[in-house]
């Protein structure tokens, strides 16, 4: 599929004053859109953000959030907007891709309290990423326990990745190959490659490289550029992944024990002056190709197969967000693969960074803020038209 985008400029006389900043949203404000499916509504829920890059419910409906630049691990109340600042947490290094990553809470939260969480560290010897968890007492983190430090530590700020996911007993992590591109197909390195762990950080026995020479016993699939999205299919059980392609070549991939997803010998972009990257390869025997890409750069965030009933003609859906042409993306998957994309939001231009289905059945996006300088990142939720 080809992704376009369009751009609007604005021509202004010579001598007229230039246009006032638009007006910052604010908690509550709402706005309605006609979808292919129907009208929905979107609120604001939370503002005064940078990046918020993971967000995950409890089972009160709250909402733990991270704050990738701040360094921030809050509690959120979606009723009121609260951010509540956690205690206890992390020193976290904070640097371009650097900072307080991945949250997600525990399924048996109810019972043991564990959150786990991704950042960025500094050390002797460069930056990494690192997962621990803890368990929330109050608005304290209580009992850390680091799980994981991928290896080797890079002097970069560059790629950290660093999605999780739980399930059955398992913990995955996403990894960016930190800007270096033959990390990706090193098996000596976690860096480019999706991990899996037990929950308490061991590694399982029957992961595909235990017991091979030369290989971390962690990695469950490799040859990945920068994954920012990591989720299951409700019905199937498969892991599927969205990853930053350069220019272009962007993926949505479905994730098999111990497979090679190519990068950097095969990939669908290019180099960002435009020629082609290596060989120009888009296929080689042995490496898997996505299930879906883009032509043009898209820069995939946040993921998930949506199965709430706030919207029962999207169920079965899987919505993505996109950083680059701005918009969240709804893709129809029949069988097994995207065929056609409904484009939502193309109206905001938000930097859609987090998506997120809440226990209300509504849709929840992190946006991220529009430049550097500025601290209007905020959480929004899509719900139905009133």
């Amino acid at each position: 599929m080809h992704v376009t985008s369009c751009v609007l400029a604005l021509l202004l006389p010579l001598g007229a004053a230039p246009a006032q900043q638009p007006a910052r949203d604010t908690v509550g404000q709402r706005w309605e859109y006609d979808g292919w499916l129907g009208r929905y509504s979107v609120e604001v829920v939370v503002t005064g953000l940078s990046v918020p890059f993971g967000l995950a419910f409890l089972p009160d409906g709250r909402a733990m959030l991270s704050d990738r630049p701040a360094g921030l691990l809050a509690l959120v109340d979606v009723s009121t907007g609260r951010v509540t600042p956690l205690e206890g947490g992390p020193t976290v290094y904070d640097s371009v891709d650097a900072g307080l990553l991945d949250v997600v809470v525990h399924p048996n939260f109810v019972r043991n309290s564990l959150i786990y969480y991704a950042f960025s560290e500094q050390s002797d010897s460069g930056k990494t990423t690192v997962v621990e968890r803890a368990r929330l007492r109050g608005t304290r983190l209580v009992d850390r326990e680091r799980l994981f430090a991928a290896y080797p530590a890079i002097s970069n700020v560059h790629h950290f990745g660093a999605r999780l996911l739980l399930r059955d007993g398992y913990l995955f992590v996403a990894l960016g190959e930190r800007d270096i591109r033959e990390l990706a197909q090193e098996l000596w390195t976690d860096q480019g490659k999706i991990v899996r762990l037990l929950e308490d950080g061991r590694i399982p026995p029957d992961n595909p490289f235990v017991g091979r020479p030369g290989a971390r016993p962690e990695i469950w699939s490799y040859g990945h550029r920068n994954p920012h999205g990591l989720t299951f299919h409700p019905q199937t059980g498969e892991l599927w992944e969205t990853e930053h392609g350069p220019l272009g070549g962007d993926e949505v991939n479905l994730i098999r024990r111990g497979a090679n997803y190519g990068w950097p010998v095969v990939t669908h972009g290019r180099e960002y002056e435009g020629h082609p990257i290596g060989d120009g390869l888009t296929e080689a025997p042995g490496m898997e190709q996505p299930v879906h890409h883009y032509a043009s750069s898209t820069a995939l965030s946040g993921m998930l197969f949506y199965t709430g009933n706030a919207f029962p003609a999207w169920r079965g859906n899987l919505f993505v967000g996109a950083m680059t042409p701005r918009y969240l993306g709804r893709l129809i998957i029949q069988p097994g693969r995207p065929v056609r994309e409904e484009r939502l939001l193309l109206e905001k231009r938000w930097r859609v960074r987090v998506v997120q289905q809440g226990p209300d059945g509504f849709i929840y996006l992190g946006i991220e803020r529009s430049n550097r300088q500025a601290a209007d990142g905020k959480i929004v939720r899509l719900r139905p038209a009133s």
